[in-house]
């Protein structure tokens, strides 16, 4: 057992530019998702996850692959 604990990896793309809604187009998180990515709780930064693989559906988009 590993003593170290896996962080979840920010799902910034790079590409830092809001749609209409106010979320990112590379990363499709919210833009206080991003400013508080850092002070997020592991749960906290999984549930944005969750939040960015449901809004990237429901906009029909997918990641570049940049970041």
């Amino acid at each position: 057992m590993s003593i170290f604990k896996k962080k979840t990896k920010s799902p910034c793309q790079l590409i830092c530019t809001m749609d209409e809604d106010k979320v990112c187009i590379g990363c499709y998180r919210s833009a206080e998702e991003i400013a508080k990515w850092d002070s997020f709780t592991e749960e906290q930064k999984q549930q944005v996850i969750t939040n960015t693989n449901q809004r990237r559906t429901e906009k029909g988009g997918s990641y570049y692959g940049f970041g």
